[in-house]
């Protein structure tokens, strides 16, 4: 069963891993079987895809590419600075903000590959807060407290508009899926 913290895990892999056969038949496998409905609309457009497909991998990979990373104006940028800030700037206020909650839930981001305020860090940011409230029963009013921070001071502000931009612009049914199920799982877990 796909939970809510394993789903904000596996959309987190699909923002941060580039679309390729094995990532695909990786995120297959871990929406088969009983997938709640909040994220069947990803399961139902990743599971028609045809991974020994050259044309079909080439198309996901340039849609993944145009989406997020560029050479042009990217339509959905990945980064919650770029949604909050005035200038629309990345590392400003937010991935500042973002990277403090990091720490004081006793984690950091591990690579310099990845800005704390891109998406993929902040959905595994959030499913790692919600299994910690769960497991740790000594601090788990601490990791709620930072996942109510982290949630309405962070996420709702800035992922609904994100997600509508990136529905509008992808061109694959998989991509528009992943837009709408991360808003509706954002939404979902805010409330």
């Amino acid at each position: 069963m796909v939970t809510p913290s394993k789903a904000l895990g596996l959309l987190s892999s699909m923002y941060l891993c580039k679309p390729s056969p094995t990532a695909i038949e990786n995120w297959k496998m871990a929406l088969s079987g009983d997938s709640p409905v909040f994220i069947r609309d990803l399961e139902a457009a990743i599971l028609v895809i045809n991974t020994t497909s050259q044309d079909e991998m080439e198309e996901l990979l340039w849609e993944y590419t145009r989406l997020f990373i560029g050479p042009y104006k990217l339509p959905c940028p990945p980064w919650e600075s770029v949604y909050t800030s005035p200038k629309r700037l990345m590392l400003q206020d937010a991935a500042d903000q973002v990277q403090q909650l990091y720490r004081e839930a006793g984690l950091s981001l591990e690579t310099h590959d990845i800005m704390p305020d891109h998406i993929g860090a902040e959905l595994n940011f959030l499913a790692l807060l919600l299994e910690k409230s769960h497991s740790e029963a000594d601090n788990k009013e601490q990791f709620m407290r930072i996942t109510d921070v982290f949630l309405n001071d962070h996420l709702l502000k800035w992922i609904p508009d994100f997600a509508r931009d990136m529905e509008h612009a992808a061109e694959t049914s998989f991509y528009k899926a992943l837009a709408r199920v991360t808003s509706n799982v954002i939404e979902l877990i805010g409330k």
